[in-house]
């Protein structure tokens, strides 16, 4: 049965991390990483900071290692289900301190989740909105039990997108949702604010750290660029020591600086997609969607606008190279059409659908009349994904539709997807323990407002349903049934046009810190933006 085969390896894994032993290496240091954004401000919510001290000041339960199958118990000690998958008991760890030394307990996790609950925008993963759970509970051996309103096996993966705060702080708090947390009281390895610059942000050692020995740095060093122009010079410089953002033919323009300190790794990452807004004209027209699909030529932008880094993605489904054994071959058979380059039918297509040039400037009309012309969403200073959509662009206009680049900051971008005010918009797929989780943030309903991925308009109670199917499946055929379906679904649909699979943008030097992820030692996917990742590799960073 699934609950004592698949939660077998996913939940009761011990905490192992790869690594030296603290004993072995050089204790202090700083690490220097970079930011895309407009300047730090005095803001340590970790809800509204776009993740930027999840991992560093505040630590999560769980976190699930898909680069090697482990579980890494983190706050958490262990997680057990039920026989009957209805409830979730996760005991913590006993003796653990906040950073003030303030006892960390399982009412902080109790008061944490409640939080989402009172504060829906804080609710990442939508267990409350969707009717996941009925209750979380604390007993009087320190564990936290959560009771599930349907069976779900999948429930305890969302536990490391959530945030736990420390209850006698938070508790007092009026409105947690502008609360900017300035005095920051966190578990995590690095909570002493150090220094707060517009351009620099340092933070330094939790002195109650509850993992003995770590971290084995004093602080790290945040610094503020424009975009990731900026950051190459500061890597190839040595300013910076982890970097996770494209850089432009990073062989000659990095490594060969300094070959025995400059190295990269870019392990498969996440799907980039173009998603459209299927509530407005003609986006709601399926052969406008399938057309606007056809008439790109993958390879082409791929090798160059991406520098031939990430890989061109002709599954429909919606999944690309990250979960390559989950892509499901006879609907890559069925829909692989769909993004083959083949602008002749593209054209076609396009005309099927009412939109052709009736004032002769060459670009395409809706029926009444009005040009038909969108903008195309993309973050300024992302520009790897700028020259992308710009090459996007140049194909639309090949088959004559106007598509123009429409750079935002993220707080534009983040907002506009969410709320779904696109026309079309370049954006990722969530990469997570295992795919049903990105069909989730796909296409139940649950997340239509609070996810970047659900803004499309697709979906519909059959699909809720069957996603929440999977986590109530018998055993593993049943399970990827409902991924096939899923998968056909998303192509029948197509209300996001798969581009490429990404890598995982991982720049780093070992002139100065040591105890990184290589392939050679893949302990984990080497993500600074994702907390849990980040936290895991912080760990194991030590000085040279």
């Amino acid at each position: 049965m699934l609950n004592k085969t698949i939660l077998a390896s996913c939940i009761f894994s011990a905490f192992i991390v790869s690594g030296v032993q603290a004993a072995d290496v050089k204790q202090g240091g700083t690490l220097t990483v970079p930011v895309i954004n407009t300047g730090f401000v005095e803001n340590f919510n970790p809800y509204t900071t776009k993740d930027l001290v999840n991992g560093v000041i505040f630590e999560p339960l769980v976190v699930f290692n898909n680069m090697t199958g482990e579980t890494h118990y983190r706050l958490a000690e262990s997680a057990e289900y039920s026989d009957d998958l209805s409830t979730l008991t996760v005991k913590m760890r006993d003796g653990m301190t906040w950073s003030d030394g303030q006892p960390l307990t399982a009412e902080d996790v109790v008061f944490s989740f409640e939080l989402t609950k009172t504060n829906p925008a804080f609710d990442l993963k939508g267990i409350w909105s969707g009717g996941v759970i009925k209750s979380v509970e604390a007993t009087e051996d320190n564990a936290v039990v959560f009771t599930l309103n349907k069976p779900d096996s999948t429930f305890i993966w969302n536990l490391e997108a959530y945030h736990i705060l420390p209850k006698h702080v938070w508790s007092t708090v009026e409105n947690a949702t502008t609360f900017t947390n300035p005095n920051p009281v966190g578990s995590g390895p690095m909570t002493t604010v150090k220094f707060l610059k517009p351009q620099q942000m340092e933070l330094c050692r939790n002195p109650n750290y509850y993992l003995e020995g770590k971290p084995h740095l004093d602080c790290v060093n945040f610094r503020s660029y424009n975009d990731n122009s900026q950051i190459q010079p500061a890597l190839i410089k040595g300013e910076i020591d982890w970097g996770s953002n494209f850089i432009a033919d990073v062989e000659s323009t990095f490594v060969k600086r300094d070959k025995d300190n400059h190295f990269y790794w870019y392990p498969a990452n996440d799907a980039i997609h173009l998603y459209m807004n299927t509530k407005e004209a003609p986006f709601d027209n399926l052969q406008v969607r399938q057309a606007l699909s056809m008439a790109l030529d993958r390879e082409a932008i791929v090798d160059i606008a991406a520098y031939g880094y990430p890989t061109a993605n002709f599954n429909p489904g919606g999944i690309g190279d990250l979960y390559a054994n989950h892509i499901s071959d006879a609907v890559s058979a069925k829909y692989g059409y769909l993004t083959e380059f083949n602008q002749d039918k593209a054209n076609e297509l396009l005309d099927a659908a009412g939109l052709k040039d009736q004032d002769g400037d060459g670009f395409r009309d809706l029926p009444n009349g009005d040009p038909f012309e969108f903008n195309i969403q993309v973050v300024n200073g992302w520009t790897d994904w700028i020259q992308v959509v710009q090459m996007v662009g140049e194909y639309y206009e090949e088959v004559g539709v106007k598509a123009k680049v429409k750079t935002v900051d993220w707080s534009v971008y983040d907002k506009s997807l969410k709320q779904s005010n696109y026309k079309m918009a370049i954006n990722w797929s969530l990469v997570a323990t295992n795919p049903i989780l990105t069909y989730q943030e796909y296409f139940d309903t649950a997340r239509v407002g609070t996810s970047w991925h659900a803004g499309h308009g697709v979906n519909s109670p059959e699909i809720d349903a069957l996603i929440k199917a999977f986590g109530q499946a018998g055993d593993e055929a049943e399970q990827k049934e409902i991924l096939d379906k899923l998968q056909a679904f998303t192509a029948e649909n197509l209300p996001f046009i798969p581009l490429f699979s990404n890598p995982t943008w991982f720049q780093y030097s070992t002139k100065r810190i040591e105890g990184w992820p290589t392939e050679q030692d893949p302990y984990i996917q080497p993500v600074w933006y994702d907390g849990g990742k980040r936290v895991i590799i912080l760990n194991n960073l030590h000085l040279k």
